[in-house]
């Protein structure tokens, strides 16, 4: 009975705390209010008690996310940071570079509220899709695809059919762009446009999964697995270091940045790599996940300062003004040893924000295939019965002014896909980087 009186204290204590501490971290008077992107395509409505992201087109304006507006605890269990002063307002997320930039509007329209599957009509749904589209997608010239033909696809007003039918027309209407940052999300699928290239569809067994076993196979060696990553690595008794790097992703502790998290956690290989005198770095099979991630890995090869990119997003029928990516050093001293970074056209996203970096650096060596040329982030949109949309709204600049979406980041040194050897179990790009490295 004492201890039961004595939960119920503690738990008193935390409640009291917590509510204390709602009143210290809420959204203050110059946070509270409506806000739209600078885009266009969202609306965030701040209270003293929640936090409500909305994303908008012609036709709708949908909730996309709601979460209590306990700035401090948002923080540390998402690492997302708000600012504002005056009429602007900047909403800080980690795992992207820069921040998102809004503008105070005076109220919520009336038509935002959440997405309803059950009176949503297949109608509605295109329209919203086709509207979101239009209004932000990038790159329908670089994929030549007349997106205004498009809305011809759409349904009669009083149209119905199955969701799996649904789903199929809106990929008819996304054919053509070829673009991995494409997808509608639904509960029973997730499609893309985006082609895998030919020499991954030669067999069934060419997964992501399958082929970095062949490699791991490969190198013929025990790999080490870094603690709350995908990251494995080991160094050969010729000094060649092998690093695989499957996702750019992290088990980031609570409270803490993907991206310092990632450089830390990266530590142990710079450590166990110190002595080497030549590194593989196998980024081939790695469909992306966050910028950042991908810098706290970049961190540990230079120890200065260094501009690697830009980007720009789309604003109507213009761009943003340039955004300057920088990669700093995590200490003064980085791994200078040669380092081959081994890519292919299944090298995705963050992966192929990490060759861009990495490929301004002296020691650098890119070696397989171009890469896969998604390399925006994704934009989020609601679609009125629930789904999500993302497309592609960015563009990225090397820092001679390469744009590299849908062709990929060119490897220095060609090295055309094997099938052959796959098929057999062998890892024929693999074997070459080692050989260029004995």
């Amino acid at each position: 009975m004492r201890l039961l009186r004595q939960i119920w204290i503690t738990l008193a204590v935390l409640v009291g705390a917590f509510a204390v501490s709602w009143v210290v971290y809420k959204p203050d008077a110059t946070q509270r209010g409506t806000w739209q992107s600078d885009t266009g395509a969202y609306l965030l409505h701040l209270t003293a008690f929640t936090a409500t992201l909305y994303s908008e087109t012609r036709q709708t304006c949908l909730q996309q996310i709601r979460f209590p507006a306990h700035l401090k605890l948002v923080e540390w269990a998402e690492g997302a940071t708000i600012s504002a002063e005056g009429d602007r307002l900047e909403l800080s997320v980690d795992g992207a570079f820069e921040p998102l930039s809004f503008t105070r509007i005076n109220d919520l329209p009336a038509a935002c509220g959440p997405a309803d599957p059950e009176t949503a009509t297949p109608r509605a749904v295109f329209d919203t899709m086709w509207d979101a589209m239009d209004a932000h997608y990038a790159f329908f010239d670089l994929y030549g695809v007349d997106w205004d033909a498009r809305r011809d696809l759409a349904p009669a007003p009083d149209a119905t059919m199955t969701d799996a039918d649904l789903l199929d027309l809106l990929m008819t209407a996304l054919d053509g762009l070829d673009d991995g940052h494409i997808r509608i999300g639904t509960p029973f699928d997730v499609r893309s446009p985006r082609v895998w290239p030919d020499w991954a569809r030669a067999s069934p067994v060419f997964d992501r999964g399958a082929l970095t076993q062949i490699a791991r196979r490969t190198v013929g060696a025990d790999l080490t697995l870094v603690e709350q990553t995908a990251i494995e690595f080991t160094l050969l008794a010729n000094g060649v270091g092998y690093v695989l790097i499957p996702v750019m992703d992290i088990n980031t502790p609570f409270g803490a940045q993907s991206g310092p998290a990632m450089a830390l956690a990266f530590e142990e290989v710079a450590t166990a790599m110190a002595d080497a005198r030549a590194l593989i770095l196998d980024i081939r099979y790695n469909p992306g996940g966050s910028d950042t991630i991908a810098f706290g890995v970049a961190s540990h090869f230079t120890d200065t300062a260094l501009p690697v990119f830009t980007k720009t997003s789309r604003l109507g029928d213009g761009q943003s003004a340039p955004f300057t990516a920088a990669l700093a050093p995590f200490d003064d001293t980085p791994l200078g040893m040669e380092v081959v970074i081994l890519t292919s056209e299944l090298t995705g996203s963050a992966a192929e924000i990490f060759t861009l970096a990495m490929r301004e650096l002296p020691q650098v060596t890119v070696m397989g295939t171009p890469t896969s040329g998604a390399m925006s982030d994704i934009l989020d949109i609601k679609l009125p019965n629930g789904w999500d949309l993302g497309l592609s709204n960015q563009t990225y600049r090397a820092m001679d002014g390469s744009i590299f979406e849908g062709v990929g980041i060119p490897p220095d040194v060609m090295l055309p896909v094997d099938v052959d050897a796959l098929l057999a179990g062998e890892d024929a790009t693999l074997r070459a980087a080692f050989d260029r490295l004995r």
